[in-house]
């Protein structure tokens, strides 16, 4: 009797523990969706196609490109010489009137001022040679003109950028090699290095130039900027503009597009921002290791909006 007393208890005992292990694996498994769930709630962000649309939020799609090793230096943007012109008179003799004054632009050909011959007493006018501003002047009417500059006009439609270099890069730094110039709120404008001399002056090193389109009117003369000449290409098979990357709970990465939503504009489109890591970077492009796929669509436009909207969200969360 006590043998099978023993052997029930027994038997009762092994099936409890049974029936405990079959059941603690399923409570772990739901845990672990739960806080799956909620990680990936943390780092998603929902937002309406319109509200998108409004606030600036656009993507690009992943893919290779061209990392550029650049060599970053200083310089500072002055006049072409080639297209600053001083006036003199052909003839000695006296200003009869002015036409134009400092700020004046004027075209090849215009009158600046006419002025009456000492020889001939007859008056001739004197003509911009070329299209420009005036930057100086020194005539005014009943003044005799001598021999002296009565204006200077420049150009300003193109300026020359030097840059002064170490010969410690002059091994890197060639003629042709394209040269960036950053521009706040705007993409860096870009020339080519024309040639490059010996600068004088106490220190021994060099002195890059390259034209300058300002027809835009971004640029001033004595103007210091910031140079990016490029020095080496490299190929990569995954990039992100780093206009993108945004940092969240102290990771760098970028918030991708959930493309599946994207045809039904009525539904909140999905974002969820993905932790990169990072290579190669060249100031403008970074390469990316892990984190990001060939083909996503993430957000470069106006990022930081989803940023503050998960910061909000997790904020919301916290209380």
């Amino acid at each position: 009797m006590n043998i099978l007393i023993c052997a029930l208890l027994l038997s009762w005992v092994l099936f409890v523990s049974v029936a405990a292990a079959a059941h603690a694996p399923a409570q772990s498994h739901r845990y672990d969706e739960a806080h799956e769930d909620h990680a990936e709630a943390e780092t998603r962000v929902l937002m309406s196609a319109a509200f998108a649309s409004a606030s600036g939020v656009t993507t690009v799609v992943a893919g290779a490109g061209v990392i550029n090793e650049r060599l970053k230096l200083y310089g500072n943007i002055v006049a072409d010489p080639v297209r600053v012109s001083h006036i003199q008179a052909r003839y000695p003799g006296l200003v009869r009137g002015v036409k134009v004054t400092i700020g004046s632009r004027v075209k090849a050909g215009d009158t600046l001022a006419m002025v009456e011959s000492n020889d001939s007493l007859r008056e001739y006018p004197l003509l911009a040679p070329i299209d420009g501003i005036v930057i100086e002047r020194h005539a005014n009417p009943g003044e005799f003109t001598g021999e002296q500059v009565l204006f200077t006009l420049m150009d300003d439609r193109v300026l020359e950028l030097h840059v002064p270099l170490f010969p410690a890069d002059a091994y890197r730094v060639k003629t042709g090699q394209r040269i960036s110039l950053e521009v706040p709120g705007a993409k860096p404008v870009t020339t080519n290095i024309e040639y490059i001399t010996p600068r004088i002056g106490v220190s021994p090193s060099l002195e890059i130039h390259a034209s300058l389109d300002n027809s835009h009117g971004l640029w001033v003369p004595n103007q210091l900027v910031e140079a990016w000449v490029d020095i080496a290409q490299t190929t990569v098979e995954l990039i992100v503009d780093n206009r993108a990357l945004q940092q969240v709970g102290g990771h760098t990465g970028v918030f991708v597009q959930d493309t599946a939503l994207i045809p039904d504009r009525a539904q909140p489109q999905r974002y969820k921002f993905h932790p990169l890591r990072l290579g190669l970077g060249d100031g403008q492009f970074t390469q990316v290791l892990e984190g990001l796929r060939p083909g996503d669509s993430y957000v470069l436009g106006s990022a930081y909006l989803l940023k503050a909207e998960l910061e909000k969200s997790g904020a919301a969360h916290e209380h």
